[in-house]
């Protein structure tokens, strides 16, 4: 296999871990280290001596912005701003492009506009500033102002791709496909070799209705001689919205050039995290029958399917064997800490989990795994603490709120804690946009409400989602189990069965927190359901 292939199947077991359902992987950027510390100390000393000096809070307010920190990055530009001289045009045209960025970062574009404007007005050359208004104003519903800035726009530079991208965004809007493909095809002319300038356009086709096309678009953009990471990353993003369409037409290249590694890892790497195990595990074992890849990565991506299939010996011996050449992979220690901890070894579990936060400092789903390994052990103060930081560095996670729920509830006899932290989950930000993904109707089921009017907004949910791997239907057949109405959760694992759910570790064992679907193990019929799907879990 050659290099370029290596590398950017490298980089998919990159992407594929990133988003993986463990959840291994979550990091965030922070400030809180010390070389930025310092950095920001000379802004404030600067400051102090000068509050008015603008230089400093527009250079303060990009790392602010580099960093996600959009409050204290917007009051430090518009104080730019304000203190900034008139004559002083290429700093307040620099500091209107931040806090227009800012705007649309923080999803208030139609505040971006007017800052863009007077950008324009600043720089009336700047393609920059006029294709940003362009953007900001399309998506904002302003079609009219849109047109003219990408009309604009490309009677300035015929040669850039933002231009024909927008124009054909405009005309799929006016319901015009046919010149809103031309448009596509133009962008495309302009920078063949810019992987890039592929993915956009798949973006504006899955917006048309053309998730294939859109899918091959990313194929066609793996094939370019640049940085294909945004490519991977945007398969991954199509595959959550359109699951068959992503593997069809991975499929259809895997067919047309079957010993071509690359497409077959993309493949398994999506099927493993929509839950279709022994698909990927069949991929995995084609490459490595083959002589694909040697690549000891993906031993630890068989490792996380065979764990999903309950298979813990084999996914033992394969996440050991991928860590024989990459010792320093946390999540790899992360999954054989589970491992081990299901198979009831918990002291070699605290070992391996040891090891993954020693790669991966802070990392909440591994300061969970050791509060869960302490608590087995019955230290559950120990287990309280950690659980208290993952909480404190991932705040908008609810995982870690639920696991502290449940052990304070079900271990430390302190119900009343308990139902404080599930009206905490119950009123976080991600509970309006899915009830069960956020884990709101848990909490709220826990907390005591009324399991009714909690039933109306999963079915509600259930209703309305796009459901192409199974996933919310599992969910939802927890919530019914722990609601305690089995006719709904059966229902619901049938669905979820149907698209093709694998997780039989989720089905049959998994029982940290309350977060799972243990009361329904006890129905008959439940285990008939699975019995019945057992295609999805075994070849055999």
């Amino acid at each position: 296999m050659n290099h370029s292939i290596r590398k950017i199947i490298a980089a998919a077991l990159i992407a594929a871990a990133a988003v993986a359902p463990a959840d291994a992987q979550r990091q965030r950027k922070t400030i809180n280290n010390p070389v930025t510390q310092a950095v920001f100390r000379v802004y404030a000393e600067q400051l102090s001596q000068n509050p008015k000096n603008y230089d400093t809070l527009l250079r303060r307010a990009n790392d602010y912005y580099h960093f996600d920190e959009m409050r204290q990055a917007l009051e430090d530009v518009t104080r730019a701003i304000e203190c900034t001289p008139a004559k002083e045009e290429d700093h307040l045209f620099r500091e209107y492009l931040l806090r227009a960025s800012i705007y649309a970062k923080t999803g208030r574009r139609e505040l971006a506009i007017p800052d863009l404007q007077k950008a324009c007005a600043l720089q009336p050359t700047s393609q920059q500033a006029l294709s940003m208004k362009a953007h900001d104003e399309l998506e904002v519903g302003q079609l009219a102002e849109a047109k003219a800035d990408f009309l604009r726009l490309r009677r300035m530079n015929s040669r850039n791709p933002d231009a024909a991208l927008g124009l054909a965004r405009i005309a799929m809007q006016e319901n015009n496909l046919g010149m809103a493909n031309d448009y596509l095809e133009e962008a495309v002319a302009i920078d063949p070799t810019n992987p890039d300038i592929y993915v956009r356009r798949a973006r504006v086709r899955q917006q048309m209705g053309q998730p294939q096309a859109a899918v091959d678009d990313l194929l066609l953009a793996l094939g370019t001689k640049g940085d294909t990471q945004g490519v991977i990353d945007a398969l991954m993003e199509f595959s959550r919205n359109d699951y068959p369409a992503t593997i069809a037409s991975l499929s259809n290249a895997v067919t047309q050039v079957p010993d071509n590694g690359m497409y077959r890892y993309l493949r398994a790497s999506i099927e493993k995290e929509h839950n279709h195990y022994i698909d990927a595990l069949t991929d995995y074992q084609y490459i490595i029958d083959n002589h694909l890849d040697d690549y000891r990565g993906i031993y630890g991506s068989i490792a996380e399917c065979q764990y999903a299939l309950a298979d813990l010996d084999n996914a033992q011996n394969n996440v050991e064997y991928a860590l024989a050449s990459a010792h320093g992979n946390g999540p790899y220690h992360l999954l054989r800490a589970r491992i081990l901890r299901h198979k009831g070894n918990v002291p070699m579990a605290l070992s391996a989990v040891a090891d993954a936060l020693a790669a991966m400092p802070n990392n909440g789903d591994a300061l969970a795994e050791m509060a869960l390994c302490y608590s087995e052990q019955g230290n559950n103060d120990e287990a309280m603490n950690l659980l208290g930081e993952a909480s404190m560095n991932y705040a908008e996670v609810p995982d870690y709120y639920m696991l502290r729920a449940a052990l304070l509830e079900q271990k430390m006899n302190q119900p009343s804690a308990a139902r404080a932290i599930y009206q905490r989950v119950a009123g976080m930000d991600g509970a309006s946009k899915s009830v069960l993904r956020s884990q709101a109707a848990f909490a709220r089921l826990f907390a005591g409400e009324n399991a009714a009017d909690i039933t109306a907004d999963v079915e509600k949910e259930l209703a309305t989602a796009n459901d192409t791997d199974g996933s919310l239907n599992y969910l939802a057949a927890c919530y019914f189990a722990q609601a305690g109405d089995n006719d709904r959760a059966l229902t619901a694992a049938e669905k979820a069965l149907k698209s093709g759910y694998a997780n039989y570790f989720n089905w049959t064992e998994y029982n940290d927190g309350r977060v799972n679907c243990a009361p329904l193990r006890d129905d008959l019929r439940f285990l008939n359901l699975l019995h019945r799907n057992k295609s999805l879990f075994s070849n055999d």
